[in-house]
């Protein structure tokens, strides 16, 4: 098991992005450009989309590291201001009912999230969501409730894993939309 202890999770600097650029490291295997309907390599996202937006307080970017090698990126995630409204979804979650915001939430969405290849499958991705959510929890000063994030269909039981809910898709009941933790209530063990 990872010592949380070990690790770090820094504001990415465009030197990082520069560091990662055209090394296929956050790349989703398989991509297939022929499709319409595939997202964009977060590579792409990542060394294109994040020093742009960030430059203008769109969206902030932070890594995880270890602290013995503070150079050595392991993970991504990006983060936007946001609002979220359940007044288009039937089930407003119960934990969410009368706490004095109604229907909308203010929120931060995870505008993308990537665990380096060569480091998957050693937990570092769930390492990364709560301090995450614990650095957002933490530093919230206009009162974010919520993070929100939109997954791939293929990441959706690694986040129901960290407690994220699912909210459908109101035609196809089968199909999530997006996700979302109460960063206040949701109890972070790192």
């Amino acid at each position: 098991m990872l010592d949380a202890n070990h690790f770090s999770l820094l504001p990415c600097t465009k030197e990082d992005i520069s560091a990662i650029a055209s090394r296929g490291y956050f790349c989703f295997p398989p991509f297939d450009p022929t499709r319409d309907d595939d997202p964009v390599s977060l590579d792409t996202f990542f060394c294109n989309v994040v020093p742009n937006e960030g430059e203008d307080h769109f969206s902030k970017t932070y890594k995880l590291v270890e602290n013995e090698n503070p150079d050595d990126v392991l993970a991504l995630a990006s983060i936007a201001n946001s609002g979220f409204s359940f007044g288009s979804y039937e089930n407003k979650p119960a934990d969410l009912r009368n706490t004095g915001y109604n229907e909308d939430f203010p929120s931060v969405t995870l505008l993308a999230f990537g665990v380096r290849k060569d480091c998957q499958g050693q937990g570092l991705g769930s390492l990364a969501f709560k301090k995450l959510l614990q650095m957002i929890r933490e530093s919230s000063i206009a009162g974010v409730r919520l993070l929100i994030l939109h997954p791939l269909e293929t990441a959706v039981s690694f986040y129901k894993s960290l407690g994220c809910v699912e909210v459908f898709n109101e035609e196809f009941q089968d199909e999530v939309e997006s996700m979302f933790i109460d960063i206040w209530h949701k109890e972070l063990v790192l």
